[in-house]
Formats: C-alpha cells, structure tokens, sequence
C-alpha cells in the first residue's frame, strides 16, 4: 500500500484533506478509484490508514479506517559526516540511511573539506521521498552544517570516530556497541587530521577502523551505519 508524507496528519485525524500535489498525483498519475486504501505518515511513528472517498486533482480526501502510533526504535543511531564534493554522493548517501532507519544526520566542516555548503531543504526533500517509498515512519532529521570541533563540545551520546591514521584503532565489527546510542563520525575524501583524531581522543570518541580499504566518504558511512545497525539487531 503506498505511503504518503504530511506533518498534519494526526492521530485523532478522522478525515483527511491532501494537499493539492498530492492530489493530482492520487488521481492523475496513480489513478486511485474512490474506496482505495491509503497510508500516510507523519514521520514521528503514526501510521494512519484510510478510504479515499473524495477524488479531484485539486482535491482528495480520505476517511480514517485505523491509526497505529509505532514506538521509536529503542536504538538509534547518529551520523556525523563531513558532506561529499559531489552534491548526488551525498543524495545517494541520504536516501540509503533513510531506508536504514538512522535516526539523525549532522553534516561537520573538517580541516580538509571539499564541501562547506549544503543544501538542507533538497537533503530533506530526499529523505522524505526515501521514506515513502521504504515504508519507514520515522523520518531522519537533518541537522544544521557545524564545524567538527564545535560539535564535539556537544555530543552527550557515545561516539565512534573511523579515520585512516596508524594510531591504534578498534575494527568496528568486532566493537561490541553495548549503548543504545550512538554517534558515528566519519571524515572528508582526505580523512580528518591529526588535530582532528587528537581532539577527538580528548573529547572521548572511540577510534574505530572500517577495514584494511580505503573507502569514499558515503561508501565509509554507509557501511560504518549498517555495520552498527547489524550489531544493534544482534544484541
């Protein structure tokens, strides 16, 4: 059944009014006939199910046949990334943990960033279509661009930080995570500098190791996330 995004949608919601997109889209493109079922979200756990009973491109409605609120994941995991030099690898990256389940994403400036801007709306825009189409009903936040030694000054979760130094280095896979959340930070194409790892020594981030490749920026963060994830589901 498909999957619609809208944050007015709520629990006590009896029927509801589409916005004027998405009714065109029911009607011209997805061709729904009246008593269809439809899901929507509001991507903080609720998953409302109704009948379409009003169909006009300008105009669709549902009726509420059941609503079920999902508790959120009782384990969560955070990214901190340095954004890619290609806006699509980033995109990519974006839409892949949204149908992982990660809870937030937190692009960082590094020392040896490429990308300093990112586009936060286009980032959500993707997220959200991710979500649709995965069936998720948690959506991830997309956090505001920070500077690396700025946001170790605010992390009050465990974290992990994966760079290629020759500094000693734990093998993520075999880190046994035993918090129920946790920050994973990953570098720039150029990795983080030796400041960079020694700050976060200080501040108490666990180095961790990918592996004996080198890999690129979103194949790093996503292995580093579903290799944490698989852990998660483990234990």
């Amino acid at each position: 059944m498909l999957l619609f995004y809208d944050t007015q949608i709520k629990i006590e919601t009896k029927n509801f009014i589409f916005q004027r997109s998405d009714s065109n889209h029911i009607t011209k493109v997805l061709r729904k006939k009246s008593g269809d079922e439809i899901k929507i979200t509001d991507g903080k756990g609720i998953e409302w199910t109704g009948k379409l009973n009003v169909l006009t491109p300008q105009k669709a409605c549902a009726e509420k046949i059941k609503v079920f609120k999902h508790a959120r994941p009782n384990k969560l995991i955070h990214l901190a990334i340095a954004p890619t030099k290609s806006n699509g690898r980033m995109e990519w990256l974006v839409e892949k943990l949204t149908e992982l389940g990660i809870n937030s994403i937190t692009p960082i400036i590094c020392e040896h960033s490429e990308r300093k801007v990112i586009k936060t709306e286009r980032l959500k825009k993707i997220c959200i279509s991710a979500l649709k189409q995965s069936n998720q009903f948690f959506l991830p936040e997309i956090k505001p661009i920070i500077y690396f030694k700025e946001y170790l000054k605010t992390i009050q979760h465990p974290a992990l930080i994966a760079h290629c130094d020759s500094t000693p280095k734990i093998a993520l896979s075999e880190n046994i995570i035993r918090t129920n959340e946790i920050i994973l930070f990953i570098g720039p194409e150029g990795d983080f500098s030796p400041y960079e790892i020694e700050l976060a020594k200080i501040a108490g981030l666990t180095p961790v190791s990918l592996g004996e490749q080198r890999f690129r920026t979103e194949t790093a963060a996503l292995l580093g996330c579903h290799s944490i994830f698989l852990q998660y589901q483990k234990n």
